[in-house]
């Protein structure tokens, strides 16, 4: 009975581990949709795991910073 229960809670940590880097990746997609963002690690144009500001998005953000925008 006991291994069920410990095979069960695997399947559920599983899934939700699943669910969490589903989530991430599609949050990731988002952000590497804007204009100065590149998705570095990700499939497709909705899932997107790592990203960075490219030229763009430093160049915009170093403006900003100038010119004590948020």
């Amino acid at each position: 009975m006991a291994n069920k229960k410990g095979s069960a809670g695997l399947v559920i940590g599983i899934i939700f581990l699943l669910i969490v880097v589903l989530v991430w990746g599609f949050i990731g997609g988002q952000e590497a949709q804007a204009v100065g963002v590149t998705c570095d690690m990700g499939v497709g144009e909705n899932l997107c795991w790592q990203w960075h500001k490219n030229l763009i998005g430093r160049t915009g953000e170093a403006i900003s910073d100038f010119f004590g925008g948020r």
